[in-house]
Formats: structure tokens, C-alpha cells, sequence
């Protein structure tokens, strides 16, 4: 059974997001860069649906979407959709994936696909993208997008301009899972606590006296962040900026920043490999320093901390 959230992307958007035209010129200008035998797939979150591109040199950009060979219910095209997929521009899949293969089937695809010559008007594919995208695939925002880029041999190619977010594979989602796992298990052995688990933003909260911490795993490159807000509605902002400077002068775990009224301490710790030992050292000495500063500057600038008053910490010691 599909989740809410992927029932809502199957419905049709009743207006187009604003964000659609800028991501169109960004997805122009990151086909304009992929070399030859260069691949990209845009593909929709937690969905089979895709569109595809392989630049072809000489030869110029070969883009594909979709078939429903390749989808499952409630995904399938249906034939309205289908209609429209060919009056934008794409042509039908030739034959079937088990027989539309480069030696038999050279010209065509299991998918619906179109070539575009050289000189290649990267403008018009993504023009042709992203009516797919939102008139027949009916993905309301590209935020609902991931992507995968990579040359002939399989290496995989980044390209920030997107501004999506990287898809992973199978393996690299096994080994966050891994990750994950392994992080739990630090944080049950550092707090005591055995019953700790992630939140719905990703984060595991910790009390350290009047601070409050929060863990979370972050993937590319694979790192364990703490981040804590140490003080807010600081009522005397002058001269915070200069206390900070010289904290993060000294401290070389841990960075201090000031906005809206609010000091923030934050540390960013290598997953790979993972360390167990250093890991449970980073988030002691943070949250050691979270609750002492949060006193210290507390009585310098006003302000409260996450908790009023001080009480034991979580953390074993």
C-alpha cells in the first residue's frame, strides 16, 4: 500500500509550483555540462518513475521516461497520459525490455524516449522534462526529485547546480542503516538510556544539564552532527558576537554561532569509518561545554537555556 505522502504525489497538481521554471533552467545548464557517454536520472522519491539522459557527443542527447514495463499499480500510465506523453514529444517504446536491447534494437527503447541532434538545445529538453514531469508524472515540486549521475564505467558524477538531492544506491542505503544502528548503539552506551531512537526530522535529543542536544547522521560524506541551541532571546546581544569569536578561538570540536536572537553550538564528527569511542567522546565533551557555556553566557547576556534549572546529566560519565 502506497503512503500518504506518495498517493499525493500521484494526484494531479492543480497549479504548477513556482519553482518548476527555475529548476528548468538549472536542468538545462547540468545537461549542458555532462560530456560524452555522461548519464543523469532524475527519478521521483520513493517512486519508480524517472526521466533519463545520456549524452551521445557527435551523435547529441538521447532522453528517456518511463514505460509502464516498469511500473506497478497505482503508478501506471494511464491512457490519457500516454496521449499526452506523445503529443509533448516523446515517441512509444519499440519493443519490450526483455527484447529492446542495443544489439537488436539499436534506434529504439523499452522506454518512451526522443533524440535531439547536435547543435543540442539543452532548453528544449528540459522544456520537455518538465511538462512530463508535471502534466503526465505529476510530481507537484521538484523537491519531490533525486538524482543519479555517472560516465560509462559507473563512477558517479555530482552536479550541485540541480540543487536535488543525491539519490543512493541499495548498498550506500544499507550501510546508513548500518550506520544508524551503529550510532544507536553508542548513544544507548553513552546515556545509559536503551530505549533512544530517531525522531521524525532524523535527530536523537540528549539532556545535559540545562542544555539539550540533538545527534543526527548525516550522509555524503557520512558524518554524525550535535547541535545544540544554547541560549535564546538573549536580551543583551551586544558584544556576544566577540565572546563567541574568542570561544571558537579555543575550542576545536565545537562552533558558536549567533542569529535571531538565539546562540547555537555545533559539531560535525567523521562517520567514515565510525568510531564508537570517538563518537561518545565528541558528544560528552559537547554537551559538557553546551551546559557550561549555557550558565556562563546565560548570566553575561541574559536569555534561557533549553532547561531552567540544572539537573543531572544523561550522559555517563
Amino acid at each position: 500500500m502506497k503512503s500518504n505522502l506518495e498517493a499525493n504525489q500521484l494526484a494531479q497538481p492543480s497549479h504548477v509550483s513556482v519553482a518548476w521554471p527555475p529548476f528548468q533552467s538549472k536542468l538545462a545548464v547540468a545537461l549542458g555540462n555532462l560530456e560524452e557517454d555522461q548519464f543523469l536520472v532524475l527519478s521521483v522519491k520513493r517512486s519508480e518513475r524517472f526521466v533519463q539522459f545520456a549524452a551521445q557527443g557527435s551523435f547529441g542527447m538521447r532522453a528517456e521516461t518511463v514505460s509502464n514495463d516498469y511500473l506497478d499499480e497505482p503508478e501506471r500510465l494511464d491512457e490519457g497520459q500516454v496521449s499526452t506523453m506523445i503529443e509533448a514529444g516523446w515517441h512509444a517504446p519499440t519493443r519490450s525490455p526483455d527484447d529492446s536491447t542495443p544489439q537488436d534494437d539499436p534506434d529504439g527503447s523499452p522506454n518512451f524516449f526522443t533524440d535531439f541532434p547536435v547543435p543540442v538545445s539543452f532548453e528544449a529538453i528540459a522544456n520537455l522534462t518538465v511538462r512530463t514531469l508535471t502534466d503526465v508524472l505529476r510530481v507537484p515540486h521538484p523537491g519531490f526529485l533525486e538524482y543519479k549521475a555517472f560516465d560509462a564505467d559507473g563512477e558517479p558524477i555530482a552536479l550541485p547546480e540541480l540543487g536535488l538531492k543525491l539519490a543512493r544506491s541499495g548498498s550506500q542505503a544499507d550501510n546508513q542503516q548500518d550506520l544508524s544502528q551503529l550510532l544507536l548503539a553508542t548513544l544507548a552506551e553513552t546515556t545509559g538510556i536503551g530505549n533512544l531512537d530517531f525522531d521524525d526530522d532524523g535527530d536523537v535529543g540528549i539532556r545535559s544539564g540545562s542544555a539539550l542536544a540533538f545527534v543526527r547522521l548525516l550522509d555524503n560524506p557520512p558524518q554524525v552532527r550535535i547541535f545544540s541551541p544554547i541560549l535564546r532571546n538573549v536580551e543583551e546581544p551586544d558584544g556576544v558576537l566577540a565572546r563567541l569569536n574568542e570561544f571558537n578561538a579555543r575550542e576545536t570540536l565545537m562552533r558558536f554561532t549567533f542569529r535571531n536572537g538565539s546562540i547555537f553550538g555545533e559539531a560535525h564528527i567523521s562517520a567514515a569509518p565510525f568510531v564508537s569511542a570517538h563518537v561518545a567522546q565528541a558528544i560528552v565533551h559537547f554537551c559538557a561545554v553546551a551546559d557550561g557555556m549555557g550558565c556562563l553566557l546565560q548570566r553575561e547576556f541574559g536569555g534561557r537555556t533549553s532547561f531552567g534549572e540544572s539537573m543531572p546529566s544523561l550522559l555517563k560519565h
